[in-house]
């Protein structure tokens, strides 16, 4: 790796789910997951009433968590009563035996309730960190995770092997904006456009690149799939994309978190989860330059299965497979050919 190529670590905080072989389950025993606050057992309240300090607070929801079976009831308990205190995790550690006002406490049980309800805490919280910045999200568009920053770490290595110092990055489907804005921080001579279905999921986007003073640098384009950028000669020396990829018939056995709150159309890619891989493998040589790549994240067992789709066509050839943080095939790299 060149030594001008800087890589972020993962993030510090990691997401509530992550992607299994039966598709989105809840993070356990994560090796990112910071020591949980320490409270005394004579601090730990058996109701909300008795609880009057930042301690027993944490106590009380952990105990409410852990009784609607949540996964991670303690990291949840803290970074829901942080989020009510707008304090950050860490700073709970000087406040532990300070008294919380009544309307905060009435906030934090809502906010409690709500993740009984298995609502995922970045959706609670609006917000959720990916490359170590952080992105405002909501129930319509994804939750950032950080397997997708694979895609980041693999964009910034292929063009720095390459003698490209002002490139052309597409993101197809870019939600959060979280990929598009991450290489913006990253790439400040790049031009970057991020694409997606609609208005709405492109404000929340176009908001995240100007919270990072990255705005001017990426044109935001409404339409499906590649539409707002063909028909017109290759352009892109690079186009990432992070596709729904879940098997249809496999939804329905996803975690509460993700079945229940994140948006579908982001996450079911049809019977075999390999509708979306067809149209992207043959579409996008039209929008690529010859020499330029294709990043594409797909699920853990799809490798074979999008390679073999993209034998089917001979403008892409395909370049490698990258594993994400925990060892598993995660991200694709196709290249076009040239001539």
């Amino acid at each position: 790796m060149p030594s001008s190529l800087r890589i972020k670590p993962k993030c510090s905080r990691p997401p509530l789910t992550e992607f299994s072989p039966t598709g989105l389950s809840p993070v356990k025993n994560a090796q990112t997951l910071s020591t949980p606050l320490a409270v005394p057992p004579r601090l730990q309240p058996d109701s909300l009433s008795r609880a009057e300090t930042v301690a027993q607070l944490v106590a009380w929801a952990e105990n409410r968590l852990k009784t609607a079976d949540i996964d991670t009831p303690r990291l949840d308990a803290e970074i829901l009563l942080a989020h009510t205190l707008h304090v950050s995790r860490s700073g709970l550690y000087s406040r532990l035996q300070e008294t919380v006002s009544d309307s905060q406490k009435t906030d934090f049980q809502q906010n409690v309730v709500r993740r009984t309800k298995r609502e995922p805490v970045a959706y609670i919280t609006g917000r959720q960190e990916f490359w170590s910045l952080d992105f405002q999200v909501n129930p319509g568009v994804l939750i950032p995770r950080p397997d997708t920053e694979v895609i980041v770490e693999t964009a910034l290595r292929l063009l720095a092997s390459s003698r490209i110092t002002a490139p052309r990055i597409l993101d197809m489907g870019t939600g959060s904006g979280c990929i598009a804005v991450a290489l913006a921080t990253e790439l400040p001579h790049a031009q970057i456009w991020a694409v997606d279905k609609t208005q709405a999921i492109l404000s929340l986007a176009q908001k995240n690149a100007q919270t990072h003073q990255v705005g001017q640098r990426i044109t935001f384009a409404c339409g499906d799939r590649l539409t707002p950028v063909s028909p017109g000669a290759p352009f892109f020396d690079l186009l990432v994309t992070n596709p729904p990829y879940i098997a249809s018939q496999e939804f329905d056995t996803l975690q509460p978190e993700v079945r229940a709150w994140e948006p579908r159309v982001a996450l079911d890619g049809g019977a075999d989860g390999l509708d979306f891989y067809g149209r992207l493998l043959y579409d996008s040589p039209d929008c690529i330059r010859p020499g330029g790549w294709l990043v594409a994240e797909i699920g853990e067992t799809q490798k074979d299965a999008v390679i073999q789709l993209g034998h089917k066509q001979r403008r892409l050839r395909f370049q490698t497979c990258r594993r994400d943080y925990a060892g598993r095939d995660r991200v694709v790299v196709f290249q076009k050919t040239v001539g």
